[in-house]
């Protein structure tokens, strides 16, 4: 059964990118399958991140390449075109991704609240540029006199040369931060690179499992606005009835 989420004595949240912050952009993704006869909407794509996500999680390891054929698959993509659509998905997520909505306003929530953000992704190199750019959160100073929410660091695994699921890469985060592991919540869309990874560097894990189910032993939520909603204190859930 699922783990209830526990917010008690938490002083900082880190996120993952993908799937929290970011996702695929839907323009992108209809552009490059349009060549196979399929036009899937903006929920349709975003569904079928996860979807993806949930195939990597079920394997246990980073197999994007299954992943996109059970997205292509998803969107009704004849057997005799998988490969082919699955490498031009391939192609649509190394474009610019799109902010996930409402994204910006939950971690400003949580920094008027006095809890400290930071994010750890497996990324390109160009995370936190990208997330500067699309007014997500930035670098403490980065955006002085804005209202972009601030963060302590942005871990981007390229520029540091680890990847999740290695617990070493949260202790970049944590370092920055000044906080103890067992008062920080890692959000992320996966169990292999994110429940794993940050379970073992001593976080406290949250599965952001939106659009699909899971049933393993740590704390879920629907989406980020429930996570921050636990955090506060405001209408504070079990995550059984996430």
């Amino acid at each position: 059964m699922p783990r209830e989420l526990t917010v008690s004595g938490i002083e900082a949240v880190v996120l993952d990118v993908g799937g929290v912050l970011l996702l695929p952009d839907p323009a992108a993704i209809r552009g490059c399958l349009a060549p196979f006869g399929v036009s899937p909407s903006d929920q349709e794509c975003a569904s079928a991140h996860y979807a993806g996500m949930a195939v990597v999680d079920e394997l246990g390891a980073a197999d994007f390449a299954a992943a996109n054929r059970a997205i292509v698959r998803r969107f009704g993509i004849p057997e005799a075109h998988l490969e082919e659509a699955s490498t031009a998905l391939g192609a649509a997520y190394q474009q610019p991704w799109a902010p996930v909505a409402g994204g910006c306003g939950e971690l400003r929530r949580l920094r008027r609240a006095g809890i400290a953000l930071a994010v750890v992704s497996n990324a390109d190199g160009s995370v936190e540029a990208e997330l500067l750019a699309h007014g997500i959160c930035a670098v403490a100073g980065d955006a002085a006199g804005s209202d972009v929410p601030d963060v302590a660091v942005v871990v981007d695994s390229w520029l540091v040369g680890i990847e999740k699921p290695d617990p070493a890469i949260f202790s970049v985060a944590l370092q920055a931060l000044d906080v103890a592991p067992d008062r920080c919540i890692y959000v992320g869309d996966s169990v292999h690179f994110d429940v794993n990874g940050s379970t073992a560097a001593g976080l406290r894990p949250v599965h952001l499992t939106a659009m699909t189910g899971c049933h393993g032993p740590h704390a879920h939520a629907r989406r980020l606005g429930d996570v921050v909603d636990a955090v506060l204190g405001e209408n504070l859930r079990s995550a059984s009835s996430w």
